[in-house]
């Protein structure tokens, strides 16, 4: 089982990545930025459960 420590970081570091590539690229829709750190989220969840 993964601690609370692990996940916060793992989401800390999408976060900046995201971050990161937002600033570099052109403008994209909240929806399909909603959808990519929802498929993000589900990666990190099943890590969690797997």
């Amino acid at each position: 089982m993964y601690s609370n420590v692990v996940i916060n970081a793992e989401i800390a570091r999408q976060e900046l990545a995201e971050r990161i590539a937002r600033a570099s690229s052109p403008r994209m829709p909240a929806t399909a930025h909603r959808h990519l750190l929802a498929q993000r989220l589900r990666r990190v969840a099943d890590r969690i459960d797997n």
